[in-house]
């Protein structure tokens, strides 16, 4: 299956799904994959707002670009160009196709799934560097595996 646009899906879009936003961009980035659109946004989001400073220190210190990113709501517009809606939870997943008006063409899921690793996407226990440095290689572990499934995916 071809991928032309993916989204990743979070509670506010202030951390997780930035980061997996960011992580999975560079990593096709370094794959030599460019037509794949990449973006990221939450359910739960009352007003845009800028993400948490501590992830995108992390992702910055990691060697990861940062754009200029503001949280941005889920809608169903969004929807409706997607090939693959990840989320970081089963959870998020079934709200998302109770909820939203999903194409045909479209695939959602929770990461864990997509990846077969059965895992969602762990939360930020605390406001401390080591638990955002704890949930990047989390999510980075994940993006690459769902990198690896994409490129699997383009070689048949």
């Amino acid at each position: 299956m071809g991928y032309r646009k993916i989204i990743l899906v979070g509670e506010n879009n202030l951390c997780r799904s930035f980061m997996a936003e960011t992580i999975l961009r560079g990593l096709l980035k370094k794959k030599n994959i460019s037509d794949i659109e990449v973006i990221s946004h939450g359910m739960v989001v009352l007003f845009s707002e800028p993400v948490s400073q501590q992830a995108a220190t992390v992702l910055k210190k990691r060697g990861y670009e940062i754009e200029d990113f503001r949280s941005s709501p889920l809608e169903s517009a969004d929807l409706e160009s997607a090939d693959l809606v990840l989320t970081m939870n089963e959870e998020q997943a079934e709200q998302v196709k109770a909820d939203y008006d999903i194409q045909p063409t479209c695939t959602c899921m929770s990461i864990g799934t997509f990846t077969d690793l059965d895992d969602e996407v762990p939360m930020v226990g605390d406001d401390t560097e080591d638990a955002f440095e704890q949930c990047f290689h989390s999510i980075e572990t994940l993006m690459e595996a769902v990198t690896d499934r994409i490129i699997g995916e383009l070689l048949q």
